[in-house]
């Protein structure tokens, strides 16, 4: 039975003269030749693995620099939806506002009722707040509302 090139043949064993080189076929071997071949093929070997490392180092830090330009724009994004909604929530904010000074404004009016020489009465409900003569279920949450709005809570 033949053995694969490159492959020690069991019966045959290790060079006894020196270079301890596994011997390949029965015929007697130069030990100077056979580990300058040896040491031809690991220097090959060890430069075919050089190669495959820088190639793998090259992809890597082409995968890494892709990778970062994603985080980079998925950043990006990110500030830019977040200055988004917080200029929508200041606009609403803005809008509330607006609503509700033109709430305080129309419970001013509403609550004060003329008296009898045309000139106002200003009639206060327990919250302190201006009301009209008639009571309405209404009227307690505008004085909620406008009691809310002059502590800036809106």
């Amino acid at each position: 039975m033949m053995e694969p090139q490159g492959q020690p043949n069991p019966a045959q064993g290790l060079c006894q003269k020196g270079c301890g080189l596994p011997l390949l076929c029965a015929e007697e071997h130069r030990c100077v030749e056979a580990l300058r071949a040896r040491t031809a093929a690991l220097e090959e070997r060890g430069a075919a693995l050089e190669r495959g490392a820088r190639v793998q180092r090259l992809r890597w830090n082409r995968t890494e620099r892709t990778l970062l330009a994603q985080v980079t724009t998925l950043q990006n994004e990110a500030q830019l939806a977040a200055l988004k909604y917080q200029r929508r929530l200041d606009q609403y904010l803005l809008h509330i506002n607006s609503i509700a000074k033109q709430i305080v404004g129309y419970c001013q009016s509403e609550f004060r009722a003329p008296d009898m020489q045309g000139q106002t009465s200003d009639k206060t409900c327990p919250e302190g707040e201006l009301q009209k003569t008639k009571k309405t279920p209404q009227h307690s949450q505008l004085c909620r509302l406008q009691n809310m709005v002059t502590l800036n809570v809106l």
